[in-house]
């Protein structure tokens, strides 16, 4: 048998059942009771509508050896009761009771469950004999006493009236707590005596009431409040000075799933969900620190801005799912590398920065740079996939390339960007040419978006020469930009900033339909009907909608489809593979030729000769370059002449600029030629004066 301590006697249970001939309360003590018509059960209430076993009361002991009550629909044999019980309105199998439920055995039958402290019981029975006959009914199967209330005459209160009067504060769920000026214990309502068990032997030790007693000049009715913690509970404490009562009366609220709520909201305003890495806001206030601690002290420190390189290529491939794993893969692989005064964040999306601190020279930054792309030189392993990561990284230092946060963040990140742009999967240190370089792109992206708009865009030329026919075959359009203010700007300029923009596909577009036009215009000038080669972009060659806009092209101008000629990179052919080949088919089978340009610079130019079908190939300037110096560059041509002849494609030497590299391609059997040997790339005029020229000529004379 338990051994219950003074305190814990003074907790009465009690049940006060409300029926037509008057009120029967029992003072629950005992393990298990069984209420029902039967007249074997422990309480036994006779009335319409109560089954024989209509319901279970269940004794429910807690570490500390209070206890509570369960009720539990029928038998816990698992028999059910026939109407069922509800517990403040609620319909329930089995419930927890607390102080003040209402619990409904019919409609018109009902019982309240109570939770009292003795003195308010001793209270009530000094009333009560003014007011009712009692008689106390002694259940020898299991010690249950049952106090039987009879009303004498309707003008005097019924016994749970008297109840609900005495007992205000008894009912209350929230800890109330009294104490006198001297700190000693005058009051403690039932739940103060349930939730803090130790009070009475802790007195003004307990955290409740350390310094309470301390406070001497508060008026009476001062409040104060404050919080407490418990072990892991918080709580938020009023405190009410009663000067002329000479009492000190604690209300006390739990606040603990609010404070862990508060601290989850902290956690997640400054920590990133997915990788649990500190955000942008969490650096923002750490970086201000660093900033003043290594201005004081005259220290340094560093910020790098990593990007994991083609991570949308991983989305699109694996799903985001596992793009997502990988993330958090890649953080704590990134985490585990930094010292623990160093700070890692994730910036957004697949963009992490780290701050380096205290540093004393730039190769410590370099040196942690190099380890980090040697760690993932191994492979992720997720779901059976093995997934190499490659990322570049932007290095900005304080206070040499910025004395504030915003300004290293934007060198980061344009030392990152010239990484990105000079080949990936390495580091750069930031520079002031740099930033020259990034305002100037700004510069010119803004410049093109007006150009479009304005028709600032024009085409120049490059004839495509047989030199065996001595004829112009061909002609491939070059897009030029005739800007009003920055004179004319080369593609090399501005299509990379066009294609990171996705300006590029209004930019194709335009070029496709000028080009047609123009060749268009020269047949109907009577001039030999020569292809006009087009370049198409990656993302021109992605949109689903290419096959119908290269109709709608030719349709409208009225140009035969055997007079167009589309170029593609190797590059561009990777980025969706089977949807190029099936554009590329449907484009072919349409009368449209295809090239592969600068062909044999990539590492599966062979394996796309098996999976394309193209009508030319182009090899690329860089091996006409070396012609002389590389016998290696002379077997790469001849090899592609022979796999030509096997594929029955034909061949264009691109770059051609000497005598030289042209007797050497003719010795190779290389017959159709472009560079600057035959021509510069012409205006739409100089290439009408070419072909004219080359009418009356009928060839051209190859030396």
């Amino acid at each position: 048998m338990l051994h219950l301590t003074k305190k814990q006697q003074n907790i009465q249970h009690i049940l006060v059942f409300n029926l037509t001939y008057g009120e029967r309360v029992f003072y629950l003590n005992e393990p298990q009771y069984l209420i029902g018509r039967y007249p074997q059960n422990s309480i036994v209430i006779n009335a319409e509508g109560i089954s024989r076993e209509h319901a279970t009361l269940l004794k429910k002991t807690t570490h500390d050896h209070h206890f509570s009550y369960l009720i539990m629909d029928g038998t816990i044999e698992g028999g059910k009761s026939r109407n069922g019980i509800r517990v403040n309105g609620n319909k329930i199998n089995q419930c927890e009771l607390r102080h003040g439920d209402i619990i409904h055995f019919t409609k018109e039958i009902k019982a309240h469950y109570y939770i009292i402290d003795q003195k308010s019981q001793e209270f009530i029975e000094n009333l009560t004999p003014n007011v009712f006959s009692t008689s106390q009914l002694c259940d020898h199967r299991n010690g249950a006493t049952e106090t039987q209330i009879i009303e004498h005459t309707i003008k005097k209160p019924t016994f749970s009236e008297i109840t609900n009067l005495a007992s205000v504060v008894e009912l209350s769920p929230i800890p109330i707590i009294e104490i006198n000026n001297q700190g000693i214990i005058t009051y403690l309502n039932p739940s103060a005596n349930l939730k803090f068990s130790d009070l009475q032997k802790a007195q003004l030790r307990h955290p409740l009431l350390q310094g309470l007693t301390k406070k001497k000049n508060y008026n009476n009715g001062s409040l104060v409040i404050r919080e407490v913690d418990i072990k892991d509970q918080s709580f938020e404490q009023h405190i009410h000075y009663l000067t002329k009562e000479k009492l000190i009366r604690s209300y006390i609220f739990d606040i603990t799933q609010r404070k862990k709520a508060e601290t989850e909201l902290k956690y997640h305003a400054f920590h990133d969900g997915l990788t649990e890495l500190p955000n942008r806001t969490f650096f923002d206030q750490h970086i201000s620190l660093l900033i003043k601690n290594c201005e004081r002290y005259n220290k340094s420190f560093a910020v790098l801005f990593i990007d994991v390189d083609s991570f949308k290529n991983i989305n699109d491939t694996l799903g985001h799912t596992i793009g997502d794993r990988i993330l958090k893969c890649f953080a704590q692989r990134l985490t585990s590398q930094v010292r623990n005064s160093d700070l890692v964040c994730r910036w957004g999306g697949d963009e992490f920065v780290v701050l380096f601190s205290e540093i004393e020279n730039p190769d410590e930054v370099a040196k942690f740079s190099q380890r980090l792309l040697k760690t993932f030189e191994h492979p992720l392993t997720i779901e059976e996939h093995q997934i190499y990561l490659k990322f570049s990284i932007g290095i900005a230092f304080y206070p040499e390339d910025g004395e504030n946060a915003e300004i290293l963040l934007k060198n980061a990140d344009a030392a990152l960007y010239r990484t990105k742009e000079s080949g990936r999967n390495h580091y750069q240190f930031y520079n002031s040419e740099m930033s020259l370089e990034i305002a100037e792109n700004f510069a010119l992206e803004t410049e093109l978006h007006q150009a479009i708009k304005n028709k600032e865009l024009i085409l120049h030329y490059q004839p495509q020469i047989n030199i065996k026919t001595g004829k112009v075959y061909g002609l491939e359009a070059l897009v030029r930009w005739k800007s009003p203010k920055l004179g004319l700007v080369g593609p090399s300029k501005f299509i990379p900033i066009a294609e990171k923009t996705g300006l590029i596909l209004p930019v194709g577009e335009w070029v496709l339909k000028t080009a047609c036009q123009q060749n268009k215009k020269w047949q109907q000038m009577g001039l030999p009907p020569v292809r006009v080669a087009v370049n198409l972009s990656a993302q021109q060659l992605q949109q689903p909608n290419l096959i119908e806009t290269v109709e709608k092209t030719l349709e409208s101008v009225g140009l035969d489809p055997q007079w167009l000629e589309l170029e593609v990179t190797e590059s561009i052919l990777m980025k969706n593979t089977a949807l190029a080949s099936k554009t590329l088919h449907e484009l072919r089978n349409m009368g449209v030729y295809i090239s592969m340009d600068d062909f044999g610079t990539g590492y599966s130019s062979l394996g796309y000769l098996k999976k394309f079908t193209f009508d030319t190939l182009k090899i690329d300037q860089s091996f006409v370059r070396e012609l002389k110096q590389s016998p290696e560059d002379i077997s790469i041509i001849s090899a592609i002449m022979t796999l030509s002849r096997g594929f029955n494609m034909r061949v264009i030497a691109e770059g051609v600029e000497t005598q030289e590299q042209l007797n050497l391609l003719k010795q190779l059997q290389c017959e159709e030629m472009q560079g600057y040997f035959f021509s510069h790339p012409l205006s739409q005029e100089e290439v009408l004066n070419y072909l004219l020229s080359f009418n009356q000529q009928k060839h051209l004379i190859i030396p």
